[in-house]
């Protein structure tokens, strides 16, 4: 797990949802000032927060155990949000958020699809080439280069993740990924799980 230090200042896809933290218990629900992606079921009482780094590794391997298990079986019952807290030793990361958000404003499945993106090619991902390789990927969707060169003129989607990140020190989030549920980390997918097989018992 990547420990933060401070706020870096460059800049299953289903539905949205709006939720947020306090700073106890961690991973309370308050207003949010932008909503932020929720896979599962964005109206269930039963929630998650995923504080993650694009250029996580450990982020990466988490995300993908999320997708292929964890969502499956329970996103029915449990909302899964998604916030974003890049780490300071990241390179890219701050500005993969950024354009995550810009992606989400679009359609909120882009949103979801460009972060699974991010995840499964961060070993080709560089400050250099994140927006070549972004609108490449975005072109299929209609978005072109010109309308992504314009997204790090936008103050409020950085304001969007920074707003997170700040809701993340709340938390008390000192690395990512920090899986919240109940406002308790859970520290494995397989504890996570056991959990929220606790928490839906009585809904099957």
């Amino acid at each position: 797990m990547k420990r933060a230090s401070g706020a870096l200042l460059l800049g299953l896809f289903l539905v949205l949802g709006l939720a947020a933290a306090t700073a106890a218990p961690r991973g309370r629900m308050r207003p949010a000032p932008d909503p932020d992606p929720v896979a599962g079921n964005p109206q269930s009482r039963i929630r998650v927060i995923i504080y993650q780094d694009l250029e996580c590794p450990d982020c990466a391997q988490w995300h993908g155990v999320f997708l292929r298990q964890i969502i499956p079986e329970f996103g029915k019952d449990v909302a899964f949000e998604f916030r974003d807290f890049p780490l300071p030793q990241h390179l890219w990361s701050f500005n993969a958020a950024v354009l995550a958000r810009f992606f989400d404003q679009q359609k909120p499945p882009v949103g979801m699809a460009w972060r699974d993106y991010c995840f499964t090619h961060q070993d080709q991902l560089t400050p250099d080439n994140l927006l070549d390789r972004a609108a490449a990927w975005a072109a299929p969707h209609g978005i072109t280069r010109a309308q992504l060169a314009q997204v790090f003129t936008r103050s409020d989607l950085f304001a969007l993740v920074q707003a997170d990140m700040q809701r993340g020190r709340e938390d008390h989030v000192e690395h990512t990924p920090t899986v919240l549920f109940n406002g308790v980390e859970a520290t494995t997918p397989t504890q996570l799980e056991q959990w929220l097989r606790q928490a839906t018992a009585n809904r099957r």
